[in-house]
């Protein structure tokens, strides 16, 4: 995992409520694999995103769709 997406990782995980760590953890493996091999498209994006959300702490929701708009914004 090279430091930018180690980063992202940390700083999803950090906002990740604890009973959903494991799930976070597996999605964003998905997401790393998808993105290596060239299959992280828009369709697959939209169709995890309220998954994604809803793992997440509520107070933490939109710094977090902040973020992942602008790194999203580098592949």
């Amino acid at each position: 995992m090279k430091a930018d997406e180690k980063k992202f990782y940390d700083f999803i995980m950090d906002r990740t409520t604890a009973q959903h760590q494991e799930d976070m953890k597996h999605l964003l493996a998905e997401l790393m694999e998808r993105r290596t091999t060239d299959k992280l498209d828009k369709m697959y994006l939209m169709s995890v995103v309220p998954r994604a959300l809803s793992y997440l702490d509520p107070d933490s929701v939109n710094e977090v769709k902040k973020v992942v708009s602008e790194f999203s914004a580098k592949l």
